[in-house]
């Protein structure tokens, strides 16, 4: 018959055994998620380039269409009758 003392350092062994396991797991784990995570960080700065750059030139047309606007608003006006 086992001892329960016996018994029990066998416990823990098998736990420890199970625990690296576990951790040396858990390491591929977090690696694998850094390359995703490096992966979507380059998507979204794609997305976001192609997002921002018609935004851009939107903003610039507007503050084109602004200044002349105010050009033509500086302008004597001629009446005519």
């Amino acid at each position: 018959m086992i001892e329960g003392f016996t018994f029990l350092q066998g416990l823990y062994i098998v736990v420890g055994v199970m625990l690296v396991v576990v951790l040396y797991h858990v390491l591929f784990i977090v690696v694998d998620l850094r390359k995703i995570l490096r992966r979507i960080e380059g998507i979204t700065a794609e997305v976001e380039g192609m997002v921002m750059r018609p935004l851009g030139l939107l903003d610039h047309f507007l503050q084109w269409i602004t200044e002349w606007v105010e050009t033509q608003a500086d302008r004597p006006k001629k009446w005519k009758k």
